[in-house]
């Protein structure tokens, strides 16, 4: 399930995770050889409990990578991770082009793997469990203090409500934040800000306008750059906020009444600019055919202007930026855009439940090992495991100087090397919950280092000056026959609004007739469903 956001993926979100890292204080100089060696507040493992050896099959993106790389056996934080649950792991691979579909497959075929990061609408994730194709949580979540730490905080119970099925949770979110808020740059615009000086811009636009103007006037100066790529085909959805930012939820009230966010009038701005983009131009001629991460990589090898995505930049994309760029300086060339103000005069960034998808546990999975595979999860989600997965051991891959998380790496090593597997596993838990924690080491490269600060001083701008989408996670909450049809066939109305963008005439003519198509697919009943349990239920 997600956030509403499936775009809003991110990538990026934030943090939540259990107890506090005793490293926090002040860092010795004397050397850990082994993550056991850190300082961990972690629950401690019953012997007795862990005594049988299990293997746990996992499906986590690009794992199997990870186990195959020169260095998999020399991972120390993951050996001692095996070691401490007397566990071993059977990589299941999935990719970003064809995770979803696998998970479907599995699950028809009953061959889930054990644990398995996955993402699916409230109606699927509803049938998955009442057809017991998932295995629900326990009632008792005090073995796992991390675990119930997140199931209790006040502060993101109402987003959890969805993961409720007849009283009982079968999915541990993979946290990114802790407040609906986290999120806000999780929809970024990345520019060339060297270009866009270049050609006269030095401020955010105040419209969609002046972004077509910059865009323009950049392009003419580099010829046979492309004005704007995207991260993948949802982040299309980041040109709402500057117009209907409620079209990046699933629904929308308007006169009283909820409806779904693509039937609504106020979607039209946003759909004929789109076309606008592409028929200009602007808009990659490639966007609607594009694997996950072409438009990023076409931006950083200099070949776009803008980019809707990629909230921070890793050490490898900083390289892959100065190969690509030689000469020109990655942390002054590249700068956040700060969306235009919608029709009230307000920028608007992400909002919504602080994780965008889940670990599921396969119903096939023995008591035994489901005991054990939340032993480990609870773990993986505490602050002591959170920094060795992204920041390596302490001592040896990064120091703690007065307060700050400083990298040890010799020049041309990086984590991913050193540690293979755990590079990849560190995100079966949560995504990165470090970074706006001051957790995060700074990279050891000054133009990593640099672009990391523009990022936390990005996202505490955006808290101060933007305003957040509207949410109502007890809406989100509400599960029909019509609503769950319809929030299946997100991808389908996707598709759609890409059909108008290529398409000719008029797009907002085009888009009518689409929405009306819609009518035959369940809308009027959904709209009834939601409207009757919102009265039922007193929802404002």
């Amino acid at each position: 399930m997600k956030v509403k956001q499936k775009a809003l993926v991110c990538s990026a979100l934030l943090m939540l995770a259990g107890t506090a890292l005793s490293a926090c204080g002040k860092a010795e100089n004397k050397p850990n050889t082994s993550p056991s060696a850190t300082a961990g507040a972690s629950q401690k493992s019953d012997e007795s409990a862990l005594s049988k050896p299990l293997e746990l099959s996992v499906a986590v993106w690009d794992i199997q990578t990870g186990f195959d790389a020169p260095k998999a056996k020399d991972d120390i934080i993951y050996n001692d991770l095996t070691k401490k649950f007397n566990i071993t792991i059977k990589p299941v691979q999935i990719t970003w082009n064809d995770w979803q579909e696998k998970a479907k497959v599995w699950a028809a075929s009953k061959q889930l793997p054990d644990m398995f990061a996955d993402d699916v609408d409230l109606g699927l994730y509803q049938t998955w469990a009442k057809q017991g194709v998932i295995k629900p949580l326990p009632d008792d979540l005090s073995p796992y203090p991390n675990l119930k730490k997140l199931f209790s905080s006040p502060a993101v119970e109402p987003a959890l409500r969805p993961l409720k099925v007849d009283g009982k949770y079968y999915a541990v979110p993979r946290f990114g934040g802790e407040d609906i808020g986290d999120a806000r740059l999780t929809r970024p615009i990345r520019y060339r800000k060297d270009w866009a000086e270049e050609a006269g811009f030095t401020k955010d636009p105040a419209s969609f306008d002046e972004f077509l103007a910059m865009t323009k006037a950049v392009i003419q100066k580099h010829p046979g750059v492309t004005g704007l790529t995207i991260n993948n085909k949802g982040y299309l959805l980041t040109q709402f906020l500057g117009s209907f930012p409620e079209m990046m939820n699933n629904w929308t009230q308007e006169n009283g009444k909820w409806i779904p966010s693509f039937t609504s009038e106020k979607a039209y701005p946003g759909i004929k600019q789109l076309r606008t983009l592409y028929s200009e131009g602007i808009l990659d001629k490639d966007f609607a055919i594009q694997k996950d991460a072409d438009g990023t990589n076409k931006f950083l090898s200099g070949q776009s202007f803008a980019l809707y995505g990629m909230e921070g930049v890793s050490d490898e994309q900083v390289s892959a930026f100065k190969k690509a760029n030689p000469g020109v300086s990655p942390s002054k060339a590249m700068g956040y855009l700060n969306i235009w103000p919608a029709a009230d005069g307000k920028r608007y960034t992400p909002a919504g439940a602080p994780f965008w998808s889940n670990t599921f546990f396969a119903s096939t999975i023995s008591d035994d090992k489901f005991k054990r595979s939340l032993q480990v999860l609870d773990y993986m989600m505490s602050d002591e495991y959170r920094v060795l997965g992204i920041n390596g051991i302490e001592n040896v891959d990064f120091k703690v100087d007065n307060g700050q998380y400083v990298s040890l790496l010799k020049a041309g090593e990086t984590l991913a090397d050193k540690y293979p597997i755990t590079s990849k596993l560190v995100f079966l838990a949560a995504w990165d919950p470090l970074l706006y924690k001051g957790k995060k080491v700074v990279s050891s490269d000054p133009e990593g280092a640099a672009l990391l600060k523009l990022q936390i001083e990005t996202w505490n701008r955006y808290k101060q000056e933007n305003t957040l989408i509207p949410v109502n996670f007890d809406l989100d909450a509400i599960s029909t026959p019509a609503k769950n049809k319809l929030a299946a066939q997100g991808q389908d109305i996707l598709n759609d609004i890409f059909k108008v963008i290529l398409g000719k005439g008029d797009p907002i003519a085009q888009w009518k007739e689409i929405v009306k198509s819609y009518d035959s697919k369940g809308v009027p009943e959904a709209i009834k469903e939601v409207n009757d349990e919102v009265a039922k239920r007193g929802i404002k």
